[in-house]
Order: structure tokens, then sequence, then C-alpha cells
């Protein structure tokens, strides 16, 4: 069954985030990141930050909690069996840095087919408290044979 077109452009609720010191190291960990402007605030503010900054990708899972919203929604119609993940894409315009409180709205960005199959792209524009721009977060879900045909 396609995807519901009409979805395109329906933004969900706002979902926020506080980046704390320990997720980082955590998140830096996992990823095998051993930079020490990832790991320690002294060494950030060395290299001219005003506090440890988070790896880039660490915003991912904050894009993973708002793209869920989209994802669940009965109305698109997604099987999520047929999902496999296409792209993520970040346009950064700062660093995020421990302690801040980020927040972000998910919005349906496109629903394309190519072929058999169905392409999702879900933005989230990540703000910080002041409503400042940090990233945008664009990740694309495919979904296998659910073109219409």
């Amino acid at each position: 069954m396609p995807l519901n077109q009409s979805l395109k452009g329906k933004e969900y609720e706002w979902v926020e985030f506080v980046v704390e010191r320990d997720h980082i190291l955590r998140f830096a960990d996992a990823i095998g990141e051993d930079g020490p402007i990832f790991r320690e605030a002294e060494a950030a503010r060395a290299a001219g930050y005003d506090e440890q900054l988070a790896p880039p990708t660490f915003v991912t899972t904050m894009q993973i909690m708002t793209s869920g919203q989209a994802v669940l929604d009965p109305d698109l119609g997604l099987d999520y069996s047929r999902v496999v993940h296409g792209e993520q894409e970040y346009e950064w315009v700062r660093p995020v840095r421990a302690g801040e409180t980020l927040s972000a709205v998910p919005r349906i960005a496109d629903i394309y087919a190519k072929g058999p199959n169905e392409y999702l792209v879900i933005e989230s524009e990540i703000r910080d408290e002041s409503g400042a721009t940090v990233v945008l977060a664009r990740s694309t879900l495919l979904s296998r044979g659910t073109a219409a045909r």
C-alpha cells in the first residue's frame, strides 16, 4: 500500500532534549571518538569552545526520537517491516555543547517514488534555548515495494 502523500509538510510535536555530558561520553565511546574536545570541557575551552562538544553525529539520537512520531503515524501507512535506512544528512550552523537544551519539531519534508519503492524524508530543525537553529537533520527512509503501480 502506498504512503499517504497528503502528509507532505505535516509537522509533529516538539521534542526537547538535554545534552548531558555523560550521554556525550557514552556516545563517543560507542562510536570510538577519542578527540579531547568531545571528552573534556577543558580541552574544548583550550580549542576555543566555551564547553565540551558532542560529536557531530550525536544529534542522530535526537533525530531518531523526533522522526519516530512520523514513522508511527497510522495515517502515513508505513509498514516498518519494509523499511531500510536510506540516508542521513545534516546542515550545521554550530556544534552541539554539553549542558544545553535543544528542541526540534519533526516534519515530513517529502514522499516520492522511484520504481517500486517510496522514499520518506523527515526533517527536524534542531534549535537551542534562544530559538536559534543549531542543525537541520534530514533522514530518508526507503519503503520497499510500496509505490503505486
